[in-house]
């Protein structure tokens, strides 16, 4: 395929990919906070490594596939401890921000004619898809979980497609984040035993048209803690997506239904015994061959709070061939009625 080479001596073809990115968000929504209590824009440089590989085998395809970021940040919200006056117990201190150099390992796998082993974003997230072609896409709750180990199997006869995941999660423990001296805090989704969580899908494409559907069943138990008492874990979640595309226009709606007790039910609102409907709508208009629009509406229900409603646009134009400006701005409607405003501005280069 385009970008790849033999290796010397090998069967394998080999590409190298990548791109650099500098994003700049700005307003209530996307801002962070100085020390002094004054907004700021909140920055952040990235440079993503991407390697891919190929062979053709007895199997089928053998592919390999490894994404690392690096990146220099923004972090907001920066907990302090200092001491209340002559009080020796620690309080929190005022907030601010702190940049720091970050690096991730987002994806690296192995997979054989769609049997995939490694390091995933979630199939219940992949398999219909992301949000709209927008950068701010999970300010009302998203569409799934992201990171993840994993073991899967997609088929894929061009039009119809099915897979089933067996999934870790990521991250599974107990936290004292009001340095408070107990463990106030359950952080992760993580399994809790030896069964994995588990994810299913299927899909048809006719080119014009696309359906999937998703379920993803989080199979932790219920703990409890002596600080936080009885925690609600595990449960089911699930969504399914339409396309359409007819150049220049395209389409997509998303409905997303689960257990807020569930990691797949990001959208979730509302105690944690309920569930939660959220939807999910998103368009895009190439109005040339450089600059294209593109929006998305996020609805979720409140269960007895406010319900959210998120609201993302922005054009991408292609200044030249790799390198593209994204200005974007968002609406956001949250649980308490307050409407809070913020954009992004994305310079990128790809190779």
């Amino acid at each position: 395929g385009t970008g790849f080479f033999y290796i010397p001596g090998t069967e394998t073809c080999l590409r190298i990919h990548g791109y650099v990115r500098y994003d700049l968000g700005f307003g209530e929504l996307n801002q962070v906070t100085a020390a002094d209590g004054e907004g700021t824009w909140n920055t952040r440089a990235r440079a993503s490594f991407r390697v891919s590989t190929w062979a053709d085998t007895e199997y089928g395809p053998l592919r390999t596939y490894v994404e690392t970021r690096w990146q220099y940040d923004t972090n907001g919200a920066q907990n302090q401890r200092v001491v209340n006056g002559n009080n020796p117990d620690w309080t929190l201190g005022p907030n601010g921000y702190r940049n720091a150099g970050e690096f991730s390992i987002n994806f690296a796998y192995i997979d054989l004619a769609g049997l995939r082993i490694g390091k995933d974003e979630s199939f219940f997230t992949t398999f219909t898809g992301y949000g709209g072609a927008v950068i701010n896409d999970t300010t009302a709750g998203g569409y799934g979980p992201f990171d993840t180990n994993l073991i899967s199997y997609t088929f894929n006869s061009g039009a119809f497609s099915a897979g089933v995941s067996l999934e870790q999660g990521s991250s599974n423990y107990f936290t004292d984040n009001t340095f408070g001296g107990v463990y106030d805090a359950h952080i992760g989704w993580g399994i809790d035993d030896y069964v994995p969580h588990i994810v299913a899908g299927a899909g048809y494409d006719s080119g014009a048209f696309q359906i999937r559907g998703v379920l993803g069943y989080d199979t932790r138990n219920n703990v409890v803690s002596p600080q936080l008492g009885l925690l609600r874990q595990g449960g089911w979640s699930g969504k399914i997506r339409g396309d359409v595309s007819f150049d220049p226009f395209s389409a997509f709606l998303m409905v997303m239904y689960g257990e807020n007790s569930s990691a797949y039910t990001t959208w979730a609102n509302g105690p944690v015994t309920a569930e939660t409907l959220s939807i999910i709508g998103g368009a895009s208009f190439d109005f040339t061959d450089q600059a294209t629009f593109n929006t998305q509406v996020q609805w979720a229900e409140g269960n007895g709070i406010g319900d959210e409603w998120a609201v993302a646009a922005n054009i991408n134009y292609e200044i030249t061939d790799g390198f593209i400006v994204r200005p974007e701005v968002v609406y956001y409607n949250n649980n308490a009625g307050n409407d809070v405003f913020g954009g992004t501005l994305r310079f990128q280069r790809s190779f």
